[in-house]
């Protein structure tokens, strides 16, 4: 998977110590390490090594939880299921969440069944004002060892108030999240599925 370029991931993170710095009292921050249902090896799978290294140092402001359940491509049955910052990003959150696609999913237990789905919405303070992190991922026995296809989505809220989104890897962005479920091997037919679904030669 092609990372986010690096000099993102350095000017985030000098924003994020430049934030830090100029706080005090120091008090114990919150980092993603702090969050047990934040699933690491997804999350290093869908952003840059460098930049996930800046993240375990980053304190979170807010976290926002949303599970679903796949039905088809996307997420149906949507629901905030944890909320921080008095709900104030609970709609964003709802919003990703809705806008999430995964594809490739297939459980041999429940072959008609859609996934459940967990969506991540981290809340960050910046120099520049807000950014928030988003990502999705199985929330099942083995949902974390299951290989990813796609990034995490970006996007800063400036001081005129309105969100940026932060393009990912080209040809990435915008393509939604293909899935390879644990155990499935890696016949041939199988990977050229996944290619078709994403539209790529990974």
């Amino acid at each position: 998977m092609k990372p986010f370029k690096a000099s993102l991931a350095a000017l985030i993170l000098v924003s994020f110590l430049g934030s830090s710095l100029a706080a005090a009292p120091p008090v114990k921050i919150r980092t993603i390490a702090d969050i047990d249902s934040v699933s690491a090896r997804v999350l290093q799978g869908s952003i840059s090594p460098k930049f996930y290294k800046s993240l375990l140092i980053s304190p979170i402001q807010g976290w926002v939880l949303v599970r679903g359940n796949l039905s088809g491509t996307h997420l149906s049955g949507i629901r905030v299921i944890h909320s921080e910052l008095n709900g104030l990003y609970d709609p964003l959150a709802l919003k990703l969440a809705n806008e999430v696609q995964i594809a490739g999913y297939y459980s041999i237990d429940r072959p008609n069944l859609g996934g459940s789905i967990l969506l991540h919405l981290l809340i960050y303070q910046i120099a520049d004002g807000t950014m928030t992190l988003s990502f999705a991922h199985l929330d099942e026995p083995g949902g974390d060892q299951a290989k990813y296809y796609g990034c995490a989505r970006l996007a800063v809220l400036r001081s005129d108030g309105k969100w940026t989104e932060i393009k990912g890897p080209e040809g990435l962005q915008g393509k939604g999240w293909a899935i390879r479920a644990a155990g499935a091997g890696n016949e041939f037919r199988f990977v050229k599925k996944l290619e078709r679904i994403m539209g790529l030669t990974w």
